[in-house]
C-alpha cells in the first residue's frame, strides 16, 4: 500500500486503506459476535439473539457490512495495483503471498457465511466440500482440514476466528508495511459501515424457504457449476487464473498488458453469471425477472429499537423447528389449529412469511401474507421445501387450476380452433369472442382465482388454491371472526386467539362452490335439480334456493350420498390436485372407477408397506393406516384406495369422516357376463337422471358492461346466456372409444346453442353448434334402468324427446314424432343428438374419441325394441337373447315382425 499518488482515492484515502480498515472493524466486531454465539447450536444462537439482544444484533450487523465493505474495496485496491503495474514492485515470494491472499479471503468470507447454520449455510458447506473433494488424491483431506465435517462446525470456525484471520493480518501487515491503517481510514469507514448496519441488518434464512443461495459473491460459481457437467473443470478455471496472476510477475509489460486484459474479461463475465444467478434464477434454475420474485426481500431487517439497543428483551421467545421465532411473542397461545399446522410446531412465518427474527411489528409484518396458499404464493407458503413442495407444482398443472377443457371446447364452439385437444390454462385467456365469454360466465372455477377475504369456504366461494379444500373455520372461529371485523371497524383492535384450522377436507362443501354450476354435480349427487323458478314457499321441503339464488327441486339423491358418503371417500388426492400430468379432459386426470370398489373378479391389493410417500401419509393422519391390512387399488394408476381393504375376498369401505364401515357389494353377473352389454359401463345403467336442458342462446351486447371473472374488475361488452327448458331425465347413448374398444356411455346436451356475436347483423354473427357432452352425473342408483329406457327411448338414441312408435304394416317400421320444434339451423329436434334413423354427420361431440350412434347401431338397438314391445324384459326369449341374440333370431315364428 504505497503512497503512490496515481492510486485512485476517497477523501484522499487509498481503497487499500479502507480494506485494512474495515478488516480490523471486522475482527473487533467478531470477537464480541462469539460472544453470544454457539458453535454448537449456530443458527439457535443467532436467532435467539437477533430477537433478544438488540445490542449483539447491531453488532452483528457492523461485522457483516464490515466484511462485505473489506471484500470490495480489497477487488478495488487489487484492481488498482493492477491497473498501475505496481506487481514487480514487490519481491517474487511476497507476490506469491499475496495471491495466496486472496484465497484466504474468500475462504474467510465464506467460512463467516457457512458459520451461519442456516439452510443457506449448509447448502454452500455442501458445494464448498463437494467441490474441494473432486481434486485427485488429497481432495478429502483438504476439505476435512477446512471444513471439518458436515455435523460440527467447530473446525471452520477455528479457522474463521484464529487460523484464516491471523495469517491473513500478517500478509496484510507485510505488504502495506504498516500495523493499522490511517485515522483518516477509519473517520471515512467507520460511520459508513455504522451507517448501513443500522439501516439494514441481516436476518436468517428461515429454513423452509425453496429457493436457497449461496453469499452474493459466490453466486457466480454455482450459475458456473450449474452448467459445467463436471465440476473439477471449475477448480481446474481457478488454477489457470491463479497461475496467470503469479506469472505477470514474469511476464513482459506487453504480455502482461493482455493477461490483464483477459483477466478482465473473465471478471465481467463472472459479474453477468453472478447477477443472473442471483436476481434472475429461481426455484430449480428457472429463470424470472427481479420485480417478479425476489427471494432476499426479507434478507434484512431495515429498523433497529434504540429504546433497547443496550437492553436484553425479556419477551417469552420459544424455540420452533430449531429456531427461535419472535412471532409468538405477540401471538401466544393461538388455538385452532391441527397438530401439524400448530404454531408451537412450525411457527407463523412458514406459512404467513413475514421476518421472524424480529420483535417490531413493522418489520415482524414486512411481506407478510395475510391469506397464505393462494397459488400465487403456494410456493413459498405451503409448498416451502419442507412442507409440500411436489403437490403444489401438481396443482397448478391439474384441470382444477388449468380448465383446460372447458377452454378448448369453447373455443372450439366459437370457430377459433380446429381442434378439441389443445391444451389451455384459463389465466392466460385474452380477449376474443371465445375468451371474453369465458371471463363473462365461466373463470372464476379455477384453484387459481385468489381468495382476498378473511373468512370460511362456502357457496359462493371460488378458487382460493390450497385453501379451497383445506380451510376449515369452526363455529368458534367463525366467531372469533366476526369479533376481530367489529373490533377493527370500532378501532377497538384485539389479537384473536382462534385460528382457521388447515386440514384434510372431511365435508362436500369445499366441492360445492365450483361443482354446483355446469353438470351440477354436487347438487346432481345431493338430489337437487335446478328449476327455472325465481320464487318458492320456503315451508315446502321439496324446494331449496343456493345463496347465489338459483332454485333446486329435490329428486333422487346417488345412492353413495344415501349411504353416508363423501366425494373424498372415492375421489383419491391425485385426482382432486393432479398427478403431475397436464390433460386436456376431466375424464383423463379421474383415476377412479367403479370397479376399483366394486369388484367382479379377483382384486389387486398393496399393503400399507407398499403405499407411496403421500397415500400412507393420508391414511396416517385420517387413522387409516394398518399393517396388516390389504388395500384395493386404483386399475388405473396403481395407487391404493387408503379408505378400502378386502377380507374373505369381500371387500369393505371406511368412510373417512365417521370412519363407519360398509361392506361393497359385488356387480351382478348380468353386468359383465352377457354378451349384449359387454361394452356398457357401469354408468350406463345406473344412472338415475342427468341434468339436461333443450338449448340455448348467448348474445353478445358490446354496449353494456360485465364482471371480468378472471382480472375481477369491470369490463366492456357482456355475454348474455339465455338457457331453456331445464330437464332431469335419463342421458342419451353413445361411444366412447379407447384403445380401440368401444365403450357404451352417457351423455347430455354440452353445447346445444345459438351465439350472437353482435345483434346488429345476426346473419354474419350467428353461429350454431349440437354438441354432447359426456356425462358422469353422480345420481348412481342400485337398480338398473330398463331394457325399454333404452331400446324404446327416442332421448336414448339421441333423437330427442317425443313419441317412438312401431307400426307393422306388413313389414315393421319405425315411427318418430318429436315433442320439441324442429331448428331452423339444421332442421332437428331441440333437443336432439342426431336425425331420426340417419348417419351422423359432422362434428357432434365435445371430444375426438366420441360420438353418437352409427345409422348401423341405431338399427340394432332398435331391432331389440321391437322384440320388447310383445317380449317382457324378464322373459326366457330376452334372457337368451343377451346371451346370444344371433341364435334367437335364427328361431323367430312368423309372428314376429322386425323392422326392415
Amino acid at each position: 500500500m504505497n503512497k503512490d499518488n496515481n492510486y485512485i482515492k476517497i477523501f484522499n484515502v487509498s481503497f487499500g486503506q479502507i480494506a485494512y480498515a474495515s478488516f480490523l472493524i471486522c475482527v473487533v466486531s467478531g470477537i464480541f459476535v462469539a460472544l453470544p454465539y454457539d458453535v454448537s447450536k449456530p443458527f439457535e444462537s443467532i436467532s435467539k439473539f437477533l430477537l433478544v439482544n438488540e445490542n449483539a444484533k447491531l453488532i452483528r450487523s457492523i461485522h457483516y457490512w464490515s466484511a462485505q465493505f473489506f471484500l470490495v474495496f480489497t477487488l478495488f485496491h487489487f484492481w488498482d495495483h493492477l491497473r498501475l503495474s505496481t506487481e514487480k514492485n514487490v519481491t517474487s515470494g511476497m507476490w506469491i503471498r499475496l495471491i495466496l491472499s486472496i484465497l484466504i479471503v474468500i475462504f474467510l468470507m465464506l467460512s463467516g457465511f457457512i458459520l451461519k447454520g442456516d439452510e443457506e449455510s449448509i447448502f454452500a458447506q455442501n458445494i464448498f466440500s463437494e467441490l474441494i473433494n473432486t481434486i485427485p488424491l488429497i481432495g478429502e483431506s483438504i476439505s476435512f482440514f477446512l471444513l471439518g465435517t458436515s455435523e460440527n462446525f467447530q473446525t471452520i470456525y477455528l479457522h474463521h476466528i484464529a487460523t484464516a484471520t491471523i495469517l491473513l493480518l500478517f500478509f496484510i501487515i507485510e505488504h502495506a508495511k504498516i500495523i493499522t491503517p490511517s485515522n483518516k481510514a477509519f473517520y471515512i469507514t467507520l460511520p459508513l459501515i455504522l451507517f448501513v448496519s443500522s439501516l439494514l441488518s441481516p436476518n436468517l434464512h428461515d429454513k423452509y424457504f425453496s429457493i436457497v443461495k449461496g453469499p452474493w459473491y459466490l453466486v457466480g460459481v454455482q450459475e458456473i457449476l450449474h452448467w459445467l457437467i463436471y465440476p473439477s473443470i471449475f477448480l481446474l478455471i481457478l488454477l489457470v487464473i491463479l497461475i496467470l496472476l503469479y506469472l505477470l510477475w514474469h511476464f513482459k509489460k506487453s504480455r502482461a498488458k493482455r493477461v490483464k486484459k483477459f483477466l478482465f474479461v473473465l471478471f465481467v463475465l463472472y459479474t453477468i453469471m453472478t447477477v443472473i444467478g442471483f436476481y434472475l434464477r429461481n426455484e430449480n434454475w428457472e429463470f424470472c425477472y427481479p420485480w417478479q420474485f425476489n427471494p432476499y426481500k426479507n434478507a434484512f431487517s431495515t429498523v433497529f429499537d434504540v429504546k433497547n439497543l443496550f437492553t436484553q428483551s425479556n419477551h417469552n421467545i420459544k424455540l420452533i423447528s430449531g429456531r427461535y421465532e419472535g412471532c409468538l411473542s405477540c401471538h401466544e397461545n393461538v388455538k385452532g389449529l391441527s397438530p401439524s399446522h400448530d404454531p408451537e410446531a412450525i411457527g407463523c412465518v412458514s406459512c404467513h412469511l413475514g421476518n421472524p427474527f424480529t420483535l417490531n411489528k413493522n418489520q415482524a409484518h414486512s411481506n407478510m401474507i395475510l391469506i397464505p396458499g393462494n397459488l400465487s404464493d403456494a410456493k413459498i407458503t405451503c409448498g416451502r421445501s419442507q412442507c409440500h413442495s411436489q403437490i403444489v407444482e401438481r396443482v397448478n398443472k391439474s384441470l382444477m387450476n388449468t380448465m383446460s377443457g372447458v377452454v378448448s371446447v369453447d373455443k372450439f364452439v366459437f370457430d377459433e380452433i380446429n381442434s378439441l385437444d389443445e391444451i389451455f390454462k384459463i389465466q392466460e385467456l385474452k380477449y376474443s369472442p371465445a375468451d371474453t365469454h369465458l371471463r363473462n360466465l365461466c373463470a372464476s372455477c379455477h384453484l387459481s382465482n385468489e381468495k382476498n377475504e378473511l373468512g370460511s369456504i362456502n357457496q359462493l366461494s371460488r378458487g382460493g388454491g390450497c385453501n379451497a379444500c383445506h380451510l376449515y373455520y369452526s363455529k368458534e372461529a367463525e366467531s372469533s371472526l366476526q369479533n376481530y371485523k367489529v373490533a377493527k371497524f370500532n378501532k377497538d383492535y384485539k389479537l384473536s386467539k382462534l385460528h382457521p384450522d388447515i386440514k384434510l377436507p372431511d365435508s362436500n362443501n369445499y366441492c360445492f362452490g365450483c361443482h354446483s354450476r355446469s353438470g351440477r354435480i354436487s347438487t346432481n349427487y345431493e338430489g337437487w335439480h335446478e328449476t327455472e323458478l325465481n320464487s318458492f314457499d320456503s315451508t315446502n321441503q321439496n324446494y331449496r334456493q343456493l345463496d347465489d339464488g338459483r332454485i333446486f327441486v329435490k329428486t333422487i339423491p346417488d345412492i353413495h350420498y344415501k349411504k353416508g358418503m363423501l366425494c373424498i371417500d372415492c375421489h383419491i388426492s391425485s385426482e382432486i390436485m393432479g398427478d403431475g400430468n397436464v390433460y386436456s379432459h376431466k375424464e383423463q386426470q379421474v383415476k377412479i372407477q367403479c370397479i376399483d370398489c366394486h369388484i367382479k373378479d379377483k382384486p389387486v391389493t398393496k399393503s400399507l408397506r407398499q403405499f407411496d410417500y403421500e397415500s400412507k401419509k393420508i391414511a396416517e393422519i385420517r387413522k387409516l393406516a394398518l399393517d396388516e391390512r390389504d388395500y384395493l387399488i386404483v386399475h388405473k394408476s396403481g395407487e391404493p384406495l387408503i379408505n378400502t381393504f378386502l377380507e374373505n375376498n369381500e371387500a369393505y369401505l371406511i368412510k373417512k369422516r365417521t370412519l363407519e364401515i360398509e361392506k361393497i357389494k359385488k356387480p351382478l353377473s348380468v353386468c359383465f357376463k352377457d354378451n349384449a352389454h359387454k361394452n356398457l359401463s357401469c354408468n350406463t345403467c345406473h344412472t338415475s337422471w342427468s341434468p339436461q336442458c333443450t338449448g340455448c342462446h348467448t348474445e353478445f351486447n358490446k354496449n353494456s358492461f360485465r364482471f371480468d371473472l378472471l382480472s375481477n374488475e369491470e369490463m366492456k361488452g357482456e355475454w348474455i346466456e339465455h338457457a331453456q327448458n331445464f330437464i332431469a331425465d335419463y342421458p342419451a347413448l353413445g361411444v366412447k372409444v379407447d384403445k380401440d374398444k368401444k365403450v357404451i356411455d352417457n351423455f347430455v346436451p354440452g353445447m346445444i346453442l345459438t351465439i350472437d356475436k353482435d345483434k346488429s347483423n345476426i346473419k354474419d354473427k350467428i353461429i350454431f353448434k349440437r354438441l354432447y357432452a359426456p356425462a358422469f352425473s353422480h345420481t348412481i342408483r342400485r337398480e338398473s334402468r330398463s331394457c325399454k329406457s333404452c331400446h324404446l327411448n327416442p332421448s336414448a338414441l339421441g333423437y330427442g324427446r317425443g313419441k317412438l312408435e312401431y307400426k307393422i304394416i306388413k313389414k315393421g317400421n319405425w315411427i318418430f314424432t318429436p315433442e320439441y320444434p324442429l331448428s331452423k339451423y339444421d332442421g332437428l329436434p331441440m333437443d336432439a343428438w342426431i336425425g331420426f334413423l340417419q348417419e351422423p354427420k359432422g362434428n357432434n361431440t365435445t371430444r375426438n374419441n366420441m360420438r353418437p350412434f352409427t345409422l348401423e347401431e341405431q338399427k340394432k338397438i332398435l331391432e331389440v325394441g321391437a322384440c320388447l314391445m310383445c317380449h317382457a324384459e324378464n322373459s326366457e326369449v330376452m334372457k337368451q337373447a343377451l346371451v346370444n341374440y344371433e341364435s334367437i333370431k335364427k328361431r323367430l315364428s312368423d309372428k314376429c315382425i322386425i323392422p326392415d
